[in-house]
């Protein structure tokens, strides 16, 4: 099984953008070096959203990196930079990405909502503007890796 997941970030302000470049590129330096990390991809959307798409081998890999230096130290910055934020995860039986369609779709019926000090009404009210998509807009974060780790003994 590979775990697919999906993060959307929507920032509240201009000003924050050159906060969030930095960090996102400390945080694409650690994810290429993450156990059980497999590939992802950013979409940086329209309306200041940024959304994301990560493989991994296994939840406790994804938990892992979730729970490391770099990214607990940017995500203790989500409430002062964003009035939208939400995260949702899912098993696959392949190691390829979902469509940000599909990503949008599971963010919609199942995703969590992060708890915000300034949410939007859309962040109050569950609703995600489904992503606009060109390859322009598309970076990756690490090549696909379609092999896994060997599991340890």
């Amino acid at each position: 099984m590979t775990i697919v997941s999906v993060t959307r970030l929507r920032l509240r302000s201009v000003r924050f953008m050159p906060h969030l470049y930095w960090d996102a590129r400390r945080i694409k330096q650690s994810l290429k070096k993450a156990p059980g990390y497999l590939g992802g991809k950013l979409l940086v959307d329209q309306r200041r959203a940024y959304w994301t798409i990560t493989l991994w081998d296994n939840l406790e890999s994804m938990n892992a990196f979730r729970y490391s230096k770099v990214h607990a130290e940017v995500a203790l910055l989500v409430d002062k930079w964003c009035d939208e934020a939400s995260v949702v995860h899912w098993e696959s039986d392949d190691v390829q990405f979902p469509s940000w369609k599909e990503a949008h779709r599971r963010m919609t019926e199942t995703g969590k909502l992060t708890p915000l000090t300034f949410p939007s009404a859309d962040h109050q009210a569950h609703k995600f503007r489904e992503p606009y998509w060109t390859k322009s807009r598309e970076e990756s974060l690490g090549h696909l890796r379609k092999t896994r780790a060997p599991k340890a003994a």
